[in-house]
This record gives C-alpha cells, sequence and structure tokens, in this order.
C-alpha cells in the first residue's frame, strides 16, 4: 500500500491536503497497561517505507456528551502516543516536510559526527530525525476508542505547549483494526510548521499540557 493512496483532490486547483494510508502491520495488546501497541508501514516509492508506532490505551478515557437524546454529540478524551520506528519515521516525517514545502535546513538535527547517506535514500539524507516518542491528547468523534478491537475508531490528536502563541497543532489518525487500516490526515494547512515542530524535536516529547 502506497502512503498517498487515498489523496483526494479538492477541485480547488491547489494541492489535496496530505491524507497518508498505512497498513497495520503489527499489532499487540498489552495486559498491563491495558494498551493496544500498532506499528504502522506503508511504501513511499520511489523511497523505502515510512511508518510510525501508535500507543492507545483501553483506560482513562472521559467521556463528554454535548446535547440531548438524538442530537447528544459524544466526545472521549485520554492520552495518545506516537513512537519511532527509527529510519521508517525519519523518512516520515522527511516526506511530510517536503509536501508542507518546509525546508529541512530549519529545523533539521544532524547527529555528530554526521554520515551522509547514499543518494538513493533521499528522504534519510535531509537529517529529519522522528522523536523517540511523542505524548499527544487525543479525542475520539462520535467513536469510543475502548472498542477499537472491533470498530473502526476516529480520533482527532492535539499537540500543544500550552503557550497563546506557542506551537499548536491537530491531526486526525483513523484506526480501523479490523481492516488492517489507519489513516494519519491533514485537519488544516495552518497547522503543518506546528506539527513539524513537535515531530523533530528530540527524545520524550510531551505535547499535551493536560496530562
Amino acid at each position: 500500500m502506497h502512503v498517498f493512496c487515498n489523496l483526494e483532490d479538492t477541485d480547488d486547483g491547489l494541492p489535496p491536503l496530505c491524507d497518508m494510508t498505512f497498513e497495520v502491520v503489527e499489532k499487540s495488546f498489552d495486559e498491563g497497561t491495558s494498551t493496544w501497541r500498532l506499528t504502522l508501514r506503508a511504501r513511499a516509492t520511489p523511497y523505502e517505507p515510512v511508518g510510525f508506532a501508535v500507543d492507545i490505551p483501553m483506560i482513562g478515557w472521559k467521556e463528554q456528551i454535548d446535547g440531548e437524546e438524538d442530537d447528544a454529540f459524544h466526545s472521549f478524551w485520554g492520552p495518545v502516543t506516537l513512537r519511532t520506528l527509527g529510519h521508517e519515521s525519519d523518512r516520515l516525517l522527511a516526506l511530510l516536510a517536503d509536501y508542507y514545502g518546509i525546508p529541512s535546513s530549519s529545523n533539521k538535527r544532524l547527529g555528530w559526527p554526521f554520515k551522509p547517506f547514499q543518494s538513493r535514500d533521499s528522504l534519510l539524507s535531509k537529517g529529519w530525525i522522528f522523536p523517540q516518542r511523542v505524548n499527544c491528547l487525543g479525542v475520539g468523534i462520535q467513536s469510543d476508542p475502548t472498542l477499537i478491537a472491533d470498530h473502526p475508531v476516529h480520533l482527532k490528536l492535539f499537540f500543544d505547549d500550552g503557550e497563546e502563541d506557542g506551537h499548536y497543532a491537530e491531526v486526525f489518525l483513523d484506526v480501523d483494526l479490523p481492516q488492517g487500516l489507519c489513516g494519519l490526515n491533514e485537519k488544516d494547512e495552518e497547522y503543518r510548521p506546528a506539527l513539524i515542530h513537535w515531530l523533530s524535536l528530540p527524545g520524550i516529547v510531551n505535547a499535551n499540557p493536560h496530562s
């Protein structure tokens, strides 16, 4: 499956929003923490595979109900963690930056001494590095994340430093475990610089000020 196989043209003459599709190539349930651990991967021809991992807990979600009876809107709030798969996630970050038009020279972090990769792996050669993990806030939109084993779940992820003019971003994460598919779908182009900011910070990143 190619990572851009489900891009949708909006017919406005502009490039489509950056919607990315992945296969769930590994899934396991950690009984100790009551957490689903998913490994997501896709082709990105002519590059090598891209992907990342995500941890979705089955406990700690807080339901919010707005409205009444048939008009009630249900949302479920809780923590979600993105994790690196090494080079596959570094390539994903570089691919996102390229799509967004963000030059690698603005944010890349090169280790020292840095050894350039072969030219055929041009994504890795840009020097983007995905964090070890990113903790963010998620909300299940009219879908309960605790039912993820049997039903598709539509999540929105929030990345926030709690500052009024800080780095704030949103992105959709749609997980369909029964079908073995996952979508990382763009919410709005205005969040692009902030999303790259969060996904290029070193180490363990806390993008959830409510944690």
